[in-house]
């Protein structure tokens, strides 16, 4: 038994005083001189014993009518709390997109809150809420209510043992407060990344598991270009299943709001399906992949765009060369050539690709221009000069980490060995050849490479043509001259796609998509001035991003930033410069769920609740103050009547 007032019971002591006078009053008797002496004693003794008893039962029953009002006042209770306790309740509510499930009462999201506003008979608490998007702290009951109604999913997840880290910070440790933590999600293993130590809180956690009533979810997982060309693009489209399943899965396609195509992705006793679409003039297409599954809703749509290219910028830097203009077409490449000694420095900056086409020497300042131009992200091909400077070469080899040159070798050599794997010419070939008429090369520059791959390589298995990758860049270097004096590699197959793609590489090709994370970083091809921010758009958001200018390009970081899946627009001072699609993870649409017995381990502090009904009972139960002070003033009453009996009824 407890009391939330127990300092009035002090008010106990008090009653030694009615015990001492009524003793006093026992011990005082006064005698009668009277006749017939012998039967007068007996009645004197048979008096003195009832009046005795009497004064001994009023006495007592006085005494109980008074504790049971002094103990009324000091207002006792039984609870397994304080009555003056106050409750520090911490909520976590998954509400990602795998919690659109549909369970016994619809979405599992919608209908749990909803039994949290009918449930929540928690008394004397303030609540945390915690989502995986935002947090709502000192909430009342009603706060909370208001909050659960208007809650909506969010494409974030959260790992539990950072849910359980922000669930930390909420601890109170205020005198008289009780801290209590529920974990409310599907719990699926995704969000599981690592072993969850709930000893990091000393803290009581529930954990209730909620599980859809189906476990089938049809959804669309990627997207891909499968063959390009100039008049069509075929993309793939794979479908996936999270059961085995034979059906047929209708899906459409549209370009915008507009209606392309429709077609069937056919399971048979399987958990995935690809078809395909073939889109006619292909550039500028936004498209939408839909299908109509009621597993989740989040997964039924897939955003994609494509864009047209831009014109890639190539600089020769040298001495003329007839091949590189038949190569570099104005459809495709703005291509300039220029001597050194008419180079204009300013432009370098502007280019993706710089080719040093034999030069005998390299200056120091283009040497400074170039270690720049490559640190901004751009790519270099460097072709030596048959009377090159070698160390001035080195200079430039050093400075980019590509290795150095070790000797002249003037003695002819075939061009015998092709990486067939390599991504410059890996979709030239239909297969391997071995018959191929190999070029020549009657001089060349060994090297002793470093970080460096090779492309083609000589007879001597010395690399003819080798690439080296940094972070941002590309540097290709030919190991011999290409004018028709030294080498006749410009009049082989060979030299169209690998300088073609020295160029097609050097620009990041446009994403289909992207998918929504917690931090996104999208490269924007594209030249702005300093005073200039991009802006991201859609028909209902409106945003500028944390943004890095580099050459050509600009990064965008999307964090902190809700973001729905859709196309959204890039624009420079109102100038729509691309259309980038963002799609909602799919991590969530293949359920995958986590066995709670097995999570919670052997933590002395978890528990698992089988429902929501069943968890606020728990605490409400916890919380429960049975009071007993009406009690004690029924007693009070009982033992005054009692002495109001004793009084009137029992006659000495």
């Amino acid at each position: 038994m407890q009391f939330k007032h127990p300092e009035i019971l002090y008010a106990l002591l008090l009653l030694s005083i009615p015990i001492i006078v009524h003793l006093f009053q026992l011990q005082r008797f006064v005698k009668v001189p009277f006749t017939n002496v012998a039967f007068l004693k007996n009645i004197e003794r048979q008096t003195r014993k009832s009046a005795k008893l009497k004064k001994w039962l009023v006495l007592i029953s006085r005494l109980l009518a008074l504790s049971c009002i002094i103990l009324a006042f000091s207002q006792p209770y039984f609870s397994k709390s304080s009555a003056q306790q106050n409750g520090n309740v911490t909520i976590y509510l998954d509400n990602s997109f795998s919690m659109q499930a549909k369970g016994e009462q619809g979405e599992l999201l919608k209908s749990v809150a909803q039994n949290i506003v009918e449930n929540n008979n928690i008394q004397n608490s303030t609540f945390t809420l915690i989502t995986n998007n935002e947090n709502f702290k000192d909430l009342d009951a009603k706060s909370l209510k208001n909050e659960l109604i208007n809650l909506h999913y969010s494409p974030n997840k959260l790992d539990l043992n950072t849910v359980l880290l922000k669930a930390k910070s909420n601890y109170s440790n205020k005198t008289n407060t009780s801290n209590k933590i529920i974990l409310i999600s599907d719990f699926q293993n995704v969000n599981i990344k690592n072993k969850i130590d709930f000893t990091i809180i000393n803290i009581p956690v529930s954990l209730l598991q909620l599980t859809p009533k189906e476990a089938q979810n049809i959804y669309l997982d990627s997207v891909s270009v499968e063959r390009k060309s100039a008049t069509e693009t075929t993309l793939n489209v794979l479908v996936k299943s999270t059961q085995m399943i034979t059906s047929n899965i209708p899906v459409s396609l549209f370009q915008e709001e507009n209606l392309m195509g429709k077609t069937s992705a056919k399971f048979t006793n399987s958990n995935r399906s690809s078809i395909q679409f073939t889109l006619p003039d292909s550039n500028n297409f936004n498209g939408k992949i839909a299908l109509v599954d009621d597993g989740m809703e989040f997964d039924n749509d897939f955003y994609f765009s494509i864009s047209s290219p831009e014109k890639i910028n190539v600089l020769s830097i040298g001495n003329p060369a007839e091949f590189l203009p038949k190569i570099y077409t104005e459809n495709e490449f703005n291509f300039t050539a220029t001597p050194l000694q008419q180079l204009n420095y300013n432009r370098l900056q502007n280019q993706h690709l710089i080719i040093l086409n034999e030069l005998a020497d390299i200056p120091a300042e283009l040497l400074r221009s170039l270690s720049e131009f490559m640190e901004n992200g751009g790519s270099l091909a460097v072709i030596p000069s048959q009377n090159a400077n070698i160390d001035s070469y080195n200079r430039l080899l050093t400075a980019l980490q590509a290795g150095k040159i070790n000797a002249k070798i003037e003695n002819e050599h075939k061009i015998t060995a092709i990486n067939f794997g390599h991504p410059l010419i890996a979709d030239v070939f239909e297969k391997q050849v071995t018959n191929f008429q190999y070029p020549k090369a009657a001089m060349h520059y060994q090297n002793n490479y470093k970080n460096s791959s090779a492309v083609l390589k000589f007879d001597n298995n010395s690399p003819f043509i080798s690439v080296t990758k940094s972070k941002n860049s590309a540097f290709y270097w030919i190991s011999a001259p290409l004018n028709k004096g030294i080498s006749d590699f410009t009049q082989s197959a060979l030299v169209v796609p690998v300088f073609y793609n020295f160029a097609k590489n050097s620009v990041k090709t446009a994403q289909l998509y992207y998918n929504i994370a917690a931090e996104n970083v999208i490269e924007i091809a594209a030249s702005i001035g300093k005073d200039e921010v991009l802006k991201i758009s859609n028909e209902t958001n409106a945003f500028i991003p944390l943004q890095k200018v580099s050459q050509n390009k600009v990064d965008l970081t999307l964090s902190d930033v809700i973001l729905q899946s859709g196309f959204y627009k890039v624009s420079s001072n109102n100038k729509a410069l691309e259309t980038i699609s963002l799609n909602y993870n799919r991590e969530e649409s293949d359920a995958n769920y986590a066995d709670l017995k097995s999570l919670a381990g052997n933590a002395d502090n978890v528990t698992v609740s089988a429902s929501i009904d069943d968890l606020f009972n728990e605490i409400g139960n916890q919380q429960k103050i049975n009071w007993l002070f009406k009690w004690f003033l029924a007693f009070s009453v009982l033992f005054l009547f009692i002495e109001m009996l004793l009084l009137k009824y029992f006659k000495i």
